[in-house]
């Protein structure tokens, strides 16, 4: 019995997990308010990931209230973010990067979107674009 409801939960964790869709490969060009560096951004059935690092000066503090996601004619705002809280202050540490993950609504990949970050200083945009495929020699 126990053999069948492992069988079934591996089987269930394997299906959700192959419809999930990684693209690795984007690139990120943000303005002087606040530096978003995208790592990657994870499309799921459910939600749509995009893992970073909030870039800033060691030992300033932040403050980001709101993300709207602008990519293919919608606009989808954040519905969670984990490493930092929405409408608090937060610190960078020494080495000036803070790992973070954005969830938004189900989303279709996108090749071009735009991150629009309320932050205590004012609106910052940062535009992530696919970056062309690196060629093998």
């Amino acid at each position: 019995m126990k053999r069948i409801i492992l069988s079934a939960a591996i089987a269930a964790v394997t299906l959700i997990s192959s419809q999930a869709k990684v693209v690795r490969n984007y690139a990120s060009q943000s303005d002087n308010t606040l530096t978003f560096q995208v790592d990657s951004v994870d499309y799921r059935p459910d939600l749509t990931r995009v893992y970073g690092k909030l870039i800033g000066r060691p030992h300033t503090s932040g403050r980001i209230d709101n993300i709207q996601l602008l990519g293919s004619g919608t606009v989808s705002g954040a519905t969670d973010i984990d490493g930092v809280d929405f409408k608090r202050y937060f610190q960078w540490e020494d080495d000036g990067m803070i790992p973070i993950e954005i969830d938004f609504p189900a989303l279709k990949t996108l090749k071009e979107a735009k991150l629009l970050f309320d932050t205590a200083h004012g609106q910052s945009t940062t535009v992530m674009t696919v970056s062309a495929a690196k060629k093998r020699k």
